[in-house]
């Protein structure tokens, strides 16, 4: 029996494309460099796992990330997207990830043929120095040039990923970025700072990205610049115009089930969480299955905190008790109590969330919550 009251259908697919023409060095995601047997062997693959495990299932939202999903050719591509396009419910949220200077006019047909009507593009800053630090292999002028494509063919739905705090990143070029960015007017903007990860090209040299404190202070300037331009934030590191949130994400974010299928994609269903292999060897002979977890009660309190607490909304009171059976506040009242009188969590119309303070150091809150 289960141990936690989840809807009872999967409604989100994450679809992981691990080809790259160029690897970044920040990058820790699983990805290899592009070759065209290899993806065209993984393709294959890929939709034999989502068929297995989907068994039918039709999506609320379907996210295609990498990876560089871009980097493929016209005809994976079209692969990829006519095979993904008949698992969408008829208002399915379907996002692609895509890098500027892999982004044609071409390829945005193809997005906007099989209805992929959400698109993330890679271009983490605009300054061109910036640029060469963290190894991109396009220009700000590419990015504003993939923009305009994506308009053209009626895809309104863009989103931008912002890398901040990264080495030799200046306050000056945190406000230029801040200009450039704004100038897009795209309605979402996802704002990461750099995060040094084991087995990156960053790491084995050594990079020290910029200290906490003023990876603070630029996010601080980034986040009232959003704010003033009308963009709400509405995650730890994500802002969008009024109606333009990622439903995707939100998922991940409000801990319902979903599938993930290709190298080293995750998923959730019920008590069990998987994670696929990283062997791209093991992959392409049909050999999927990685690491599974099957989680207690306990597990699932865990990660419920640990994803809705990213929202700013917080989660509801209602919310928990549905999940769990029991009030939040019998179980945790004075835990809640303590973090609260240190500013760093509160309860609002029925929804216990993070204040701005907490925000900044939720790995703080979870950690008491935890204990």
């Amino acid at each position: 029996m289960p141990t936690t009251s989840k809807p009872d259908s999967v409604g989100s697919l994450y679809v992981h494309i691990p080809f790259c023409s160029h690897i970044c060095p920040y990058c820790d995601f699983p990805k290899v460099f592009y070759k065209e047997d290899w993806a065209e062997a993984y393709l294959k693959r890929l939709k034999e796992e989502a068929l297995s495990r989907g068994k039918g299932t039709k999506y609320r939202t379907i996210y295609v990330g990498g990876g560089t999903p871009s980097c493929l050719s016209l005809a994976e591509l079209e692969d990829l997207l006519s095979f993904l396009s008949a698992l969408r419910e008829p208002e399915c949220e379907f996002s692609v990830e895509a890098n500027p200077e892999s982004l044609t006019a071409e390829k945005i047909a193809l997005f906007a043929k099989y209805g992929a009507n959400r698109v993330s593009i890679g271009v983490q800053t605009s300054t061109p120095e910036g640029l060469k630090i963290l190894g991109r292999k396009h220009s700000f002028e590419d990015a504003k040039v993939a923009i305009s494509l994506l308009r053209k063919a009626g895809i309104e739905n863009i989103n931008v990923d912002w890398m901040y705090g990264y080495p030799e990143e200046t306050f000056e070029m945190v406000q230029k970025d801040i200009d450039a960015f704004l100038s897009l007017g795209v309605p979402h903007l996802s704002a990461y700072s750099l995060i040094l990860e084991e087995g990156t090209a960053f790491a084995s040299r050594k990079v020290e990205p910029l200290d906490d404190d003023t990876q603070q202070e630029m996010f601080e300037l980034i986040m009232d610049a959003l704010d003033k331009a009308g963009y709400v934030r509405y995650e730890v590191s994500n802002f969008s115009l009024p109606g333009y949130q990622c439903e995707h994400n939100k998922a991940y974010w409000k801990d319902l089930d979903y599938l993930g299928v290709g190298l080293g994609a995750a998923g959730s269903v019920g008590d069990i969480r998987y994670k696929n292999t990283l062997s791209l060897k093991e992959y392409l002979e049909g050999h999927y299955d990685g690491e599974i977890e099957e989680l207690d009660l306990e597990d699932h309190k865990e990660v419920f905190f640990l994803t809705n607490l990213r929202l700013v909304e917080g989660f509801a009171l209602e919310e928990y008790h549905r999940r769990f059976g029991t009030d939040f506040m019998d179980d945790y009242g004075q835990t809640f109590k303590e973090i609260s009188e240190d500013g760093m969590l509160e309860c609002v119309d029925g929804y216990v969330r993070t204040t701005h303070q907490g925000m900044n150091f939720l790995d703080m809150v979870l950690l008491n919550l935890y204990d």
